[in-house]
């Protein structure tokens, strides 16, 4: 049974680094401009963009993390792009650790359940990959950081889950 996980988290590596082959560094595909009508439904308004880069640069990363564009949200993530108005997302590009940031403004506050639903299930589904893959791995998943707000949604996968929650406030 370890050696058919083993597989399973090996394949499932060798799936993620296939689909960052030809990212490239476009790093603004998946955010539009800086003004959005949709936050007026929570008392503060949130960049979710500099979130992002701010969880990106001010907490340090073993993996390099490359940005998701919105195909990559949906088919990797699972998160229908319709659900959400603008979206920064990063995630360790060797397969080798979970470390992602994922930022989300979801279009209303029932779209921001159902990201927040699919972060969680994700976390989960790490855990399994790595709790034979990479056991060393498992603080960050276990510590991991999930906050939503109206319709903000974060996820935070690093080893500074403090400065996580710091950034995101």
């Amino acid at each position: 049974m370890k050696m058919k996980k083993t597989l399973c988290a090996v394949l499932a590596a060798i799936t993620v680094m296939c689909a960052f082959a030809g990212c490239g560094d476009s790093a603004a595909s998946s955010t539009s401009d800086n003004n959005s009508a949709a936050a007026a439904q929570t008392d503060t308004t949130a960049d979710v963009s500099a979130i992002g880069d701010k969880l990106k640069s001010d907490i340090t990363y073993e993996d390099e993390l490359v940005e998701f564009d919105d195909s990559k949200i949906t088919s990797i993530l699972g998160i229908d792009a319709a659900k959400y108005s603008k979206a920064r997302v990063y995630v360790g590009s060797s397969g080798a650790t979970p470390e992602e940031i994922d930022c989300f403004e979801a279009v209303d506050e029932t779209a921001a359940a159902d990201i927040k639903a699919v972060l969680e299930k994700r976390v989960e589904s790490q855990k399994t990959l790595f709790e034979d893959y990479k056991p060393e791995q498992m603080d960050k998943l276990n510590d991991a950081v999930i906050i939503s707000n109206g319709n903000y949604v974060y996820l935070s996968i690093s080893n500074d889950s403090a400065k996580a929650k710091e950034i995101i406030g």
